[in-house]
């Protein structure tokens, strides 16, 4: 994509430096617009959405039911979250009452989805610094949190589990603090 970059007014030492929108399988894709003069950065404009993949546009043709399976494919790492927020709002819009139950079980799994994306997400950090073994333990605690999710919800990577009023089917295992898995 090609962007035209305005010409601003002043010396010739001043001037628009686009960097980016990087490639879409980086960690993140941001394309920023900074105002340089000679080699220090006096602003930036951060320009967001490069990773825009049309599904306000999918979900006008489905009924309300029929998106779930997209909430769950908007952020992979995040996906019970997307679920979460499309499931709260429907309910708000149409005044369901959730019971307490639901809600316990949502905020878990929701916690232990972030706790499992910000594993991938320290790993790979950590990983850009140089350093190769810390990923290897960030996955595999994020591998011990899958499992739970998956005895929970029946699947690994996109769910699909949450519904206005509560979830699919219950849960399908218990959870207790006590739990090795939460270790």
């Amino acid at each position: 994509m090609v962007t035209k970059l305005e010409k601003i007014a002043g010396p010739k030492h001043r001037f628009l430096l686009n960097m980016g929108p990087q490639h879409p399988s980086t960690h993140g894709v941001l394309r920023v617009v900074l105002e340089m003069d000679g080699e220090y950065a006096m602003a930036l404009d951060p320009v967001l959405g490069y990773g825009h993949r049309m599904h306000e546009k999918m979900a006008e043709g489905r009924p309300y039911n029929g998106f779930y399976p997209n909430t769950g494919r908007m952020d992979y790492l995040g996906a019970i979250l997307f679920n979460h927020g499309y499931v709260g709002l429907l309910e708000r819009m149409c005044g369901v009452a959730v019971p307490e139950r639901a809600e316990y079980v949502r905020v878990i799994t929701s916690e232990l989805n972030r706790i499992a994306s910000h594993l991938v997400g320290i790993g790979a950090y950590v990983l850009d610094l140089g350093a190769f073994t810390p990923i290897l333990y960030t996955f595999d605690d994020r591998e011990k949190i899958l499992d739970i999710l998956e005895e929970i919800t029946g699947s690994r990577l996109t769910y699909c589990y949450l519904r206005v009023g509560g979830g699919d089917q219950g849960h399908r295992r218990h959870l207790h603090p006590t739990d090795p898995g939460l270790h």
